[in-house]
């Protein structure tokens, strides 16, 4: 093969990898969308912790949270700020209507599209709107309320900020299906700014002026039947300053604040928030207030590509009373610890991506091997055909030119040694290349980051003492109905899946079915005391649904647990 020639192999194979590695490298349009909250505070908490949750599912998105922390001018400026930052989406919670207008509309103008969440600006300058029906959310805790009192009574009003649409929206709603109510009166009214020191103190203003001291004396006037509060933490405030006035006054008996009825709205299931607070029995009733930061950002990614979208869109609410906030409380711990293993499992998946980039370096170098392997293949196919060619050549001439026999014959014998030459370069050549092959195909040293097996104990009293030491960690939370793996590996001091091997290599079982015969043996105890039916000895066992017990029991026995 000529020089010319070999230079136009290396070329094309030279393009051929250049265009491969291109192939493998995806392009695609990251989205980068601001968020701006008026405030921050545990509602405005859950929805911001959603929004990023969102992002695992989308990891074409990233989310820049800002919170003006109730300073209107504050929220103004980050808003700017996101809009100089070229944000591909912007979403709002505006402080105060008609305040943000002028700054949402610079926005728009430049073509961010501008999400308004849970509140409005008082302007149609917006390209969709997400969120609670304020004034629905108003008239169904006018309605609640007057069915509990009977369709007559007294009835404290304390709202948000006057200048919010929530504030203004729940309060229209609740006045107006009130008025459907001739003899339910609302007797006091004062504005919060939504926390509960300013519930106190618009509770204590009210109180000052329907019951006013003369000559130190307190003057009776109207008993008060319920407290609506424009959230959770100002009724729960109203509630704080009532009972504190009645401890104050311990003679006035038209104050009685543990027959009085409180309204709240948001119903956030987090500790301490409304649906615990109703749960406890502080609060009679809540308005869950969504936040769905899932279909917020579903909604912010059907705009950003293109898709049909509602301009408005409605999210549902509902009550939260002492009969259903249990139950509520439950779905949203079992939904939060799996919040928590998709938090595990996108930091796993992060760190499989960086594993990927590595081998994905190496498949790459492999690649490029292979390439040149074949750029040498096709030189010693070539190189073996013109040798062929070449001989053909010289055995005509051979005939044709008998009389110069000798030179040719020379010639044959010097062009045979450079071909000999050529073939041991060309054997050498392929055993370096499958040797280079070898190494790269040789697998790969373990990962510092890969499982390691837990050495088990040889001796078989230790073993026997580790077997001891879970089960009777097992028995002493039997009763528990979280019991779970995790926990005792982390009294053990193992993680889940060393605790596992240990105990499967030491007992031919898996800690979970373990921990279930265990409860089932303690169970078959128990229930031979005639006193217990078979729920309670169920629960005791850490069973949260009978049924299941009887099944796993009847699996384990072969009879259904008989009782009381």
């Amino acid at each position: 093969m000529s020089i010319s020639n070999l230079h136009k192999y290396k070329f094309f194979m030279t393009c051929l990898l250049a265009v491969l590695l291109a192939s493998c490298t995806p392009s695609k349009r990251h989205y980068l969308i601001g968020v701006s909250q008026c405030s921050e505070d545990s509602w405005r908490s859950k929805l911001s912790a959603e929004l990023e949750q969102s992002t695992y599912f989308n990891e074409d998105v990233s989310v820049v949270l800002r919170s003006a922390d109730d300073n209107i001018e504050q929220q103004r400026k980050q808003i700017q700020e996101l809009v100089d930052m070229n944000v591909d989406l912007l979403i709002v919670s505006p402080q105060q209507t008609g305040n943000l207008s002028d700054v949402v509309s610079i926005a728009m103008e430049k073509d961010i599209p501008v999400i308004l969440f849970d509140r409005k600006t008082g302007a149609d300058n917006y390209t969709a709107f997400i969120g609670a029906d304020n004034y629905l959310i108003g008239q169904m805790m006018a309605d609640y309320a007057a069915d509990q009192m009977g369709r007559r009574g007294n009835i404290v009003e304390i709202a948000g900020e006057h200048n919010s649409s929530p504030a203004i929206e729940r309060h229209m709603g609740f006045n107006d299906a009130i008025s459907k109510y001739p003899d339910i009166h609302i007797i006091g009214y004062a504005e919060g700014d939504w926390k509960q020191r300013s519930g106190e103190e618009a509770m204590k203003k009210i109180l000052s002026e329907l019951y006013p001291t003369k000559d130190g004396n307190l003057q009776p006037g109207p008993e008060i039947n319920c407290v609506f509060g424009g959230n959770d933490r100002m009724a729960v405030g109203a509630r704080v300053a009532l009972e504190y006035f009645k401890q104050t006054h311990p003679d006035a008996s038209f104050i009685n604040p543990s027959k009085t009825i409180y309204l709240g709205v948001d119903a956030l299931p987090t500790p301490g928030g409304g649906m615990q607070k109703v749960s406890e029995g502080v609060l009679t009733v809540s308005a869950i207030y969504p936040t769905h930061g899932d279909e917020l950002m579903e909604l912010a990614l059907n705009i950003l590509n293109g898709k049909s979208y509602e301009k408005e869109t409605q999210l549902e609410t509902s009550l939260v009373t002492q009969s259903n906030a249990r139950v509520l409380l439950m779905q949203y711990k079992e939904i939060e610890s799996q919040i928590q293993y998709i938090k595990r499992m996108h930091a796993r998946v992060d760190t499989i991506l960086g594993q990927l980039d590595t081998e994905r370096i190496i498949l790459f170098g492999i690649i490029g091997m292979t390439l040149i392997l074949a750029v040498f293949s096709i030189i010693t196919v070539r190189a073996y055909r013109i040798k062929q060619q070449l001989n053909q050549e010289l055995f005509r001439k051979n005939e044709e030119l008998n009389e110069e026999k000798a030179v040719v014959e020379r010639q044959r014998d010097q062009l045979e040694e450079q071909c000999d030459q050529l073939l041991d370069m060309t054997e050498k050549l392929k055993v370096s290349a499958v040797n280079e092959g070898k190494k790269t195909d040789a697998p790969q040293a373990t990962s510092p980051s890969s499982p390691q097996p837990t050495p088990l104990q040889d001796h078989h009293g230790e073993e026997n003492r580790f077997v001891d030491r879970f089960l009777l960690y097992v028995d002493d939370h039997l009763s528990d109905s979280d019991l779970s793996v995790e926990d005792i590996g982390a009294d053990l001091g193992l993680s889940r899946v060393q605790l596992y091997r240990k105990i499967k290599t030491m007992t031919g079982k898996t800690p979970v079915e373990i921990i279930r015969e265990e409860r089932l043996k303690r169970a078959k105890v128990l229930l031979e005391d005639s006193s217990l039916s078979i729920s309670e000895v169920a629960y005791k066992v850490g069973f949260s649904a009978p049924s299941y017990f009887t099944k796993c029991y009847k699996d384990y026995y072969g009879k259904a647990p008989s009782g009381k």
